[in-house]
């Protein structure tokens, strides 16, 4: 017993010493997803989730669903996996064990489910990806909330938090409430992925980083950095939570401060 809280502490000392050294851990896996207020993170590798934290890793998979299209950890007590190919939804606690499945095959009108995200107690943000619009979706009661009108740009990836939902398109970002009304769009060549955390919003171009913020009338405008921030890498996966970017890049999980300035 000594031996093994020995050890521990021990690998618990390395990999806070290696974050400090160059505020990067060594990761190795198909997808990063994030970061959550604990300092878990949540990966994929050959379609089985895990999260990871210093003392434990804890895993789930299903191999009859096919590829994890996305994982949404905005809330780490209720975990979405989607799997788009079987359009299969699996709703995870925070040991990710199952708490729930949703099949979007059985939806009426039946419709093809393209992104997913979840828009706070029994809400789902969903695109219906034959009638290119965004959906609420009340997953308890089975029942359409709002909708949108048509996006007539392709949606390439979706963030989202319980109020607000961004579709980020070739030509840009479209922000819509709960409503189903368009709050902001920031029209923009962008490079994916897309950084978001609630009212912050960052993505590269072909100029270099682009910071947006929140202003009291639910608009995105530019912000600038006040603290800083290494423009060098081009990552495969980006979250932002609490002030802080974490940037997955060639095996590594880099880590680094931002700090916008308010519009």
């Amino acid at each position: 017993m000594k031996w093994t809280l020995l050890l521990f502490l021990i690998s618990s000392y390395n990999l806070i010493a290696q974050i400090s050294t160059d505020n990067s851990i060594s990761l190795s896996c198909d997808s990063f997803y994030g970061v959550d207020d604990f300092e878990s993170i949540y990966y994929s590798t050959d379609n089985v989730l895990y999260k990871k934290s210093e003392s434990k890793r804890l895993e789930f998979f299903d191999i009859q669903l096919g590829d994890i299209t996305s994982v949404d950890i905005i809330n780490p007590l209720k975990i979405l996996v989607f799997y788009r190919d079987t359009q299969t939804l699996v709703f995870l606690d925070n040991r990710l064990n199952e708490q729930q499945r949703l099949n979007f095959n059985t939806l009426k009108p039946q419709r093809f489910i393209e992104h997913v995200r979840l828009a706070g107690e029994r809400r789902l943000w969903l695109y219906n990806l034959d009638l290119s619009r965004l959906e609420l979706y009340d997953y308890t009661n089975h029942k359409l909330v709002n909708s949108t009108t048509p996006v007539k740009e392709p949606v390439i990836e979706m963030q989202s938090d319980y109020n607000f939902c961004h579709l980020i398109t070739e030509k840009g970002i479209i922000t819509y409430n709960t409503y189903a009304s368009e709050t902001s769009r920031i029209i923009e060549e962008l490079k994916l992925p897309v950084a978001f955390d609630f009212e912050q919003l960052g993505f590269q171009t072909d100029s270099g980083w682009k910071w947006y913020q929140f202003d009291k009338e639910f608009r995105f405008r530019e912000s600038e950095i006040t603290t800083s921030f290494s423009q060098e890498y081009s990552p495969e996966s980006l979250y932002l939570k609490g002030g802080k970017l974490y940037l997955y890049h060639q095996k590594r999980l880099h880590v680094q401060t931002i700090n916008l300035k308010k519009p």
